[in-house]
């Protein structure tokens, strides 16, 4: 019996050495301690350029390394129609005068909507709540840019897009290597969008808020109950929708929780509609607790839809170590009971 205990821990522990190895396990080193092995964040390195104008952004990332086209462009817009951000991405030109994009979409936040939540699902739905009042974002003042030292040779941009009654604040981060920011991991190839809602003006003692985002993208929006980052563990406790193609992925994606006057608490998010101004784009309403302070972070970014399984996270390749102490620690518990 003792014999057999031994040959199946020791298939156990070939091979978890086995899929560890198999995985890059052997070279994966993490200098910086953001949970991305080395290597791989050396070879996803972006350079990223910002230019601002007047009610725009035009952000364009492209990568450092290697001569295949890979350049994501982002525009933002802060006009009447709220604050708009534009995501196309591209890996060839088709020649020097065309561009052809591989995938294009948009998320617009449009407008803050104060309701009575009458069947206390904690969801807006206009054909049930009680609306008390539309707040639409159209008013902004000029952008804040700023930016700081990632590592040697990356910067971390940041731009803050401020409501002129200042209740409303979208905070831009966007990083030209895999960096952690307030305990979220940001990749190359997403921008994270800070959410702040401050001193909202209520009207209603029971009422909650809801923030109107709008949709659009031609191969249309579907809920995505396990994110990319989730599923590449860069992230846990996310929910989103997402854009595809054949090859590559658009998405949209927030923490399911805000910190709402200092607590964590939930977000709930609506089932995707259509939009209420034009019938062949969507919208969503993301659902925030009552609060005078709500601080919540969202996330767009683009995906390729091919699986990457050369280098694993960190994050994963500790838990197989993990598991490897663990197989230790029943060896010697077994040795014990001899």
């Amino acid at each position: 019996m003792k014999l057999r205990k031994y040959n199946l821990l020791g298939v156990i522990l070939v091979s978890i050495f086995i899929l560890s190895t198999s995985i890059g396990v052997s070279v994966a080193t993490d200098d910086d301690d953001d949970g991305v092995d080395d290597d791989y964040e050396d070879s996803e390195t972006r350079d990223i350029q910002i230019e601002i104008d007047t009610g725009q952004i035009e952000i364009e990332s492209k990568l450092r390394q290697g001569s295949t086209v890979d350049e994501i462009e982002m525009q933002v817009k802060y006009d009447s129609d709220g604050v708009e951000i534009e995501v196309s991405y591209e890996s060839e030109f088709t020649s020097e005068n065309e561009t052809e994009f591989e995938i294009e979409f948009s998320v617009t936040f449009r407008k803050l909507i104060e309701f009575v939540d009458q069947n206390a699902n904690g969801i807006y739905e206009p054909a049930i709540d009680t609306t008390i009042q539309e707040v639409a974002l159209n008013s902004f003042h000029p952008v804040t840019y700023s930016t700081s030292v990632i590592s040697g040779n990356t910067t971390l941009h940041y731009l803050l897009i401020n409501s002129t009654d200042g209740v409303f604040k979208a905070h831009l981060f966007v990083a030209e290597e895999f960096t952690i920011l307030n305990e979220t991991l940001i990749t190359p190839t997403e921008t994270k969008i800070d959410i702040e809602i401050e001193n909202f003006n209520y009207l209603d003692m029971n009422s909650q808020l809801a923030l109107y985002v709008k949709l659009e993208s031609e191969a249309g929006y579907e809920d995505d109950d396990k994110t990319e980052d989730e599923s590449d563990g860069y992230a846990s406790y996310e929910d989103g929708v997402k854009t595809t193609n054949s090859s590559y992925m658009g998405f949209f994606t927030w923490e399911e929780n805000a910190t709402v006057d200092g607590m964590s608490k939930p977000v709930l998010s609506s089932t995707i509609e259509v939009d209420d101004d034009d019938e062949l784009e969507q919208k969503l309403y993301l659902n925030y607790p009552r609060g005078t302070h709500i601080y919540h972070d969202p996330k767009v970014g683009i995906a390729a839809l091919t699986s990457n399984t050369q280098l694993l996270p960190i994050i994963l390749i500790g838990s197989i170590l993990g598991i490897l102490a663990a197989a230790g620690i029943v060896l010697v518990i077994i040795r014990k009971r001899k």
